[in-house]
């Protein structure tokens, strides 16, 4: 990706440069105390240093049991003054791999997952420029496996749109009726700014063995999300007009994702429908269910349906999902999952996931 490594090489050059200010301050790199799961802050430098790692054990039909370091990723918050910041999540995925056999294999990915600058207009709009996650649904925006229940994650969410835009956003909340709305409004232009990532696979989820590309080779679109009592429940909608990469076609996709939290559970959805130019019919649509009850001493419960349509596929896969996740911290998490389905073994295959995720 030559235009984001130049970028980030600048980057860290101009923070670098923004920052040698040690002659000022007795101290100009000194932090506040550390917290797990909250970063190292250097209020003079205005930046912030995390990321999380992300152990997995994986154990699924027709797949050889395997360990790895699924994802090691760094998040640098920069902010110049009160109205401009900068950040990028740098990521190594699969550094290290080891089957029951014990053979270990080396085949680390570096990737930029997003870089972007922000810049404040107001309280209501901010601008975005860069590369950063596609605003279609709930989880796509989550995404980073501390902060999301199960060690998969459903089809739904990464299938049918690419999962990365690269471009301009425009973003905020405004009050309605006397709640929040939160609005997302992009253009893509990953064909000449980040053309490194068509190659990001539709079905990004362990055991998959569709090799089919998703990405955007332009693309427009946004999303909206109302807050209805306080943040114990919201509905969101999104739009996506596209042209894909591979093949080069343009599609219509809708979205729709809702939340309700309680103190006794947690529901959450996700819904797309993906049309063909013409309008005629669809090539692609699913949706999930997922619930999550707490238990004593820190454990969840987690249960997920879905079920998905692709013409890829010969069979619409049904997936059901069981989970169960430890957080001794908020920053912490020790997964153990089990799929199974119908028609899924090519897309997400039955067996046994786990994982330990940390937030840093």
């Amino acid at each position: 990706m030559p235009y984001l490594q130049r970028l980030v090489v600048f980057t860290v050059l101009g923070v670098a440069c923004f920052t040698a200010r040690a002659n000022q301050v007795a101290d100009p790199w000194a932090h506040l105390p550390y917290q797990l799961g909250q970063g190292l802050n250097f209020p003079e430098q205005g930046l912030d240093v995390g990321g999380y790692l992300s152990l997995q054990y994986v154990d699924l039909k027709q797949v050889e049991p395997v360990f790895s370091v699924h994802d090691l990723s760094l998040f640098v918050n920069k902010r110049f003054g009160t109205r401009w910041n900068l950040f990028t999540e740098m990521e190594i995925g699969d550094s290290l791999s080891v089957t029951d056999e014990g053979q270990v294999s080396h085949n680390p990915e570096f990737d930029v997952e997003r870089l972007y600058a922000d810049y404040r207009v107001s309280p209501a709009v901010t601008l975005r420029f860069g590369k950063f996650l596609t605003p279609v649904g709930r989880w796509n925006l989550i995404h980073a496996d501390p902060l999301v229940w199960t060690v998969s994650r459903p089809l739904t969410t990464t299938a049918a749109f690419a999962r990365h835009a690269s471009g301009a956003m425009i973003y905020g909340t405004v009050p309605a009726a006397g709640h929040d709305f939160d609005y997302w409004a992009f253009v893509d232009d990953t064909a000449q700014l980040d053309p490194h990532q068509r190659n990001e696979t539709a079905f990004d989820t362990p055991g998959s063995t569709i090799t089919v590309t998703n990405s955007f080779n332009h693309a427009a679109g946004g999303r909206f999300l109302y807050h209805v009592s306080e943040d114990h429940v919201s509905v969101g909608a999104s739009y996506v007009y596209y042209e894909m990469d591979n093949p080069r076609e343009d599609k219509n996709l809708f979205g729709l994702d809702f939340y309700w939290n309680s103190h006794f559970v947690e529901l959450s959805g996700e819904a797309v429908y993906r049309f063909t130019s013409n309008w005629n019919d669809y090539d692609e649509r699913g949706g999930f269910i997922q619930a999550v009850v707490p238990v004593p001493h820190h454990f969840y419960l987690i249960g997920r349906h879905e079920r998905y349509s692709a013409t890829v596929l010969s069979a619409n896969p049904t997936i059901n999902t069981f989970c169960i996740t430890y957080r001794p911290r908020p920053p912490v998490s020790f997964k153990l999952e089990y799929r199974s389905g119908s028609n899924n073994d090519l897309v997400a295959p039955d067996g046994w996931l786990g994982s330990l995720t940390v937030l840093f």
